[in-house]
């Protein structure tokens, strides 16, 4: 636009100088040529007053005299157009000047003027001839002079006037680059600011001095900027809250376009569908997702008009159960689809061990309930006349309803660990002691069989964990008693402990059956029994171990399994110490 601007206005001026060169130099020309007539008039006027009365014989001398004082070629003729006499040339040797263009002029007017070549004197001339009144038979005054002389000082006006304008053409050049800078400088800055603010360069402003149009524009752009740069900033702003709470959700968010290109996957999702790197925005769902489930999905959502849901199963190395919600982007047609997936692995995992924890617990209840009707029957029947008879029966029922009994305790036990609602009543509590009391009691059931109790104290001195005592001696009981339950005769039950860190670490090992591997990691779910058919006949609820986990999870602690198939089991229970 600078160019444009600039190279437009010196176009101008220069044609306007040079118009006004030429009109002005025509004007002075012509004004010049005027004033030279009008002088070579007034000195035919004196030369016509000079002459008059002189006889012929002094008409030359005359002449010779005045061309020397006026400096100007003087001609006497006659009415027939003879030259009776001339300042430069011999009359006798000219021609006749009857059809001389001046003559004529003048011979039908006062005077006449012409500017010619002379071909007497070889130059370019101006004559004006002036009528004369016949005296002693002139009939016209002619006086000239050569035109270099008027064109030398037409030359000279016109290099005043050339180099005049000249110097105004620059001059106005000059100011027209000026205010073309000055004009295209704004709209550059405008411009520059424009490309700035497409690239993400919010807030930019551009200076704006004066009251003109371009300052105005530049007023209007600074606001236009401060507005851009403030909802700039509050759409990011909201766009990073948006992908910090989709980020932070729980559910994995996909979004869709029309053609099922992924516009944005949290990393919930990629975690769920196992989206390889680097980020799938930009590629085709079905190209990244090989489930024809989840594929199906997508379809139905982007098909619309409705919300979709529907639940799938992905099976591999990591199985995962999804609940798929899947929502059209409204648009006639859907301009895409947002899917919400709902990683439900572990919700149809608790179910099932809630479905497995019914059962077995109906399982449990069922088998002494059935024990005790069996016997109650065979009383009623006539057994109960029979006092050998009698007697084992009832026994029978005694020890199934102290079966029941204890299940239901374990059983209500349990829910109160897990709903939180156990009453600990936490203490320094000196493992030892309670290892001790532990053995004592399981002793006799332990000597019966054979086998061998063991406490294995710490070598540095006593051992206390920060726990309840009751629930401490609750765990000991329970892996004790499984210990000796698992047991052959003649075995050993070793209980050691010691300090490890900031936890004291206490461990009950058997000489006992042992488990296998596969089943190590679901020991302590309720019910779960690895030889179900010897558990029951062991005795038991099957809940031991299950309420030794919640116990120990209760007091901030842990416990783990490690067992070799018939060379025994390890259980260790991690508690933390009391505060120095």
């Amino acid at each position: 636009m600078f160019w444009r601007l600039a190279i437009s206005y010196t176009l101008l001026i220069l044609a306007a100088v040079a118009l006004l060169d030429l009109a002005v130099l025509g004007r002075v020309e012509r004004h010049y040529l005027d004033q030279v007539e009008a002088d070579l008039r007034t000195r035919a006027v004196l030369v016509r007053e000079a002459v008059r009365g002189l006889p012929p014989a002094a008409r030359g001398e005359r002449v010779a005299v005045l061309r020397h004082d006026a400096d100007t070629r003087i001609t006497l003729i006659a009415d027939d157009g003879r030259v009776l006499a001339d300042s430069d040339e011999d009359p006798a040797q000219m021609e006749n000047h009857a059809d001389r263009p001046e003559v004529r002029q003048a011979r039908d007017g006062r005077y006449g003027a012409a500017t010619r070549f002379s071909a007497t004197l070889h130059r370019p001339m101006m004559y004006v001839a002036l009528r004369a009144d016949g005296d002693g038979g002139v009939g016209y005054v002619r006086v000239a002079v050569p035109l270099e002389r008027v064109r030398d000082r037409l030359a000279d006006l016109r290099l005043i006037v050339g180099s005049a304008g000249l110097l105004t053409a620059a001059a106005a050049s000059a100011l027209a680059f000026w205010l073309a800078r000055r004009t295209a400088r704004p709209l550059r800055a405008l411009a520059d600011a424009a490309t700035d603010i497409a690239a993400g360069g919010f807030g930019r402003k551009v200076y704006a001095a004066g009251r003109d149009e371009a300052a105005a524009l530049a007023r209007a752009f600074n606001h236009m900027s401060d507005r851009l740069a403030g909802q700039f900033a509050q759409l990011e702003k909201d766009r990073q809250q948006l992908r910090t709470i989709l980020a932070s959700m729980a559910e994995g968010v996909v979004a869709l376009d029309a053609e099922q290109r992924v516009l944005f996957a949290n990393d919930r999702a990629a975690e769920l569908l196992d989206l390889p790197p680097p980020g799938p925005a930009g590629r085709k769902f079905w190209e990244l997702v090989r489930h024809r489930g989840l594929q199906e999905a997508a379809r139905q959502a982007l098909a619309g008009p409705g919300p979709y849901r529907g639940e799938l199963t992905r099976d591999g190395p990591a199985a995962r159960s999804l609940t798929v919600h899947g929502v059209p982007i409204p648009g006639p047609p859907p301009r895409g689809a947002v899917l919400v997936l709902h990683d439900t692995t572990e919700l149809r995992r608790l179910e099932r061990v809630r479905q497995e924890f019914v059962a077995n617990a109906s399982h449990e209840l069922k088998t002494p309930l059935a024990v005790i009707q069996a016997a109650v029957e065979t009383l009623l029947d006539g057994a109960a006349d029979d006092p050998a008879a009698r007697g084992l029966f009832l026994g029978q029922i005694a020890e199934q309803a102290d079966r029941l009994h204890a299940l239901v305790l374990d059983l209500l036990s349990l829910a109160r660990i897990e709903g939180g609602t156990e009453a600990l009543e936490f203490a320094a509590v000196p493992v030892g002691a309670a290892v001790a009391a532990c053995l004592e009691r399981h002793r006799t059931r332990a000597e019966a069989k054979g086998q061998t109790l063991e406490a294995v104290p710490p070598p540095g001195g006593e051992v206390a964990v920060w726990a309840d005592e009751e629930a401490l001696e609750q765990i000991l009981d329970n892996l004790v008693d499984n210990a000796v339950k698992y047991t052959p005769a003649g075995g050993r039950i070793r209980v050691r402990w010691r300090a490890d860190g900031p936890d004291a670490c206490l461990e009950v090992e058997d000489t006992g059956v042992g488990i296998p591997e596969a089943d190590l990691p679901r020991v302590f779910e309720r019910f779960y029994r690895v030889d179900k058919a010897r558990a029951r006949e062991l005795g038991g609820t099957g809940l031991g171990l299950s309420i030794v986990k919640h116990l120990v999870q209760a007091m901030k602690g842990g416990v783990s399994a490690a067992s070799r198939p018939g060379r025994g089991t390890t259980f260790t229970v991690r508690l933390p110490r009391p505060a120095d």
